[in-house]
């Protein structure tokens, strides 16, 4: 049993950074991982853990994260515990893609879930204000039709009063679960083709023009854009959503999917192994690096 020591908000604001997807990027990268095990165990409190010291880095990795879900709860944990306990308990991961921080307008949705439905999930921590809601939830109705709100138990009735009654809620308990305290809506009436173009990289618009009209402009390539534009347009924009929401549904990476069923990493890892798309050799040396011996 851990010896806990005390923890201050800016020490443990220091380990979040460390127990991040930038950071677990990194580990899959290098094998030299000196100075992040050296602030690892600084912010950790490696000297005040006078028994059952970690052992290997993913072991301290697990203990710090451990501490954070207890303690600061910052956006990352969200996001491993909405793949962990939602999307993985309900969902196929063969029909299924989880995209991160996906740019929708002048706003970025923290996850977007594309599977036979569409969900957005703008994740408020209680580190997070709602300063900003009402604008995003306006952009992410110009290119999804249900959204949902993710917030820890105590922001419940805060959130409640601001949101519209279409937008579902999850919660994040205090034993640590994911509950639907309400479910989503579907809302229409604010779907703009162009929103959801602009979301698309050129191969995929270019692909929905196709799979939706046969063709494409033959314009130069000034033009290309626009032009496209204006074609999905003049389209009925459910057949533009329906048709975008697959081009999305291209992304989804089986080699990766089938690491993460295969419970190939620690469940603290989940959400950033799945966005990163390995491949075996930044799998190898990212299960390498979890390895290494701090003792």
């Amino acid at each position: 049993m851990h010896t806990c020591p005390t923890y201050h908000k800016a020490q443990l604001r220091e380990l979040a950074s460390l127990v991040s997807h930038a950071a677990f990027k990194k580990l899959s990268t290098s094998s030299n991982q000196s100075s992040y095990i050296r602030r690892m165990k600084k912010y950790a409190g490696w000297e005040s853990l006078v028994q059952d010291k970690p052992a290997r880095l993913g072991d301290l990795i697990a203990y710090s994260y451990n501490l954070l879900e207890q303690h600061y709860r910052h956006e990352y944990i969200y996001k491993n515990k909405l793949l962990n306990d939602y999307v993985l308990k309900y969902y196929a991961l063969e029909d299924t893609i989880l995209l991160n921080e996906f740019r929708i307008g002048q706003s970025i949705a923290d996850t977007v879930l594309i599977n036979g439905t569409n969900k957005v999930f703008e994740i408020k921590t209680e580190l997070d204000t709602p300063e900003r809601l009402h604008n995003q939830l306006a952009d992410y109705y110009k290119a999804f039709t249900e959204v949902y709100l993710f917030t820890h138990v105590s922001l419940l009735e805060k959130y409640l009063r601001i949101l519209p009654s279409h937008v579902g809620v999850l919660v994040y308990t205090e034993e640590g679960e994911v509950v639907e305290y309400r479910s989503s809506q579907n809302h229409c009436e604010e779907l703009d083709a162009s929103f959801m173009m602009a979301s698309l990289r050129k191969p995929e618009y270019t692909k929905l023009l196709k799979q939706l009209v046969g063709f494409v402009p033959s314009v130069t390539p000034a033009f290309f854009y626009r032009s496209c534009l204006a074609v999905l347009q003049e389209l009925p924009v459910d057949d533009v959503r329906i048709a975008y929401h697959n081009i999305l549904k291209g992304r989804i990476n089986s080699q990766t999917n089938l690491y993460l069923s295969e419970g190939a990493v620690p469940p603290y890892l989940n959400f950033s192994f799945y966005q990163q798309k390995f491949d075996k050799k930044s799998y190898l040396t990212i299960v390498n690096n979890l390895s290494k011996n701090l003792l």
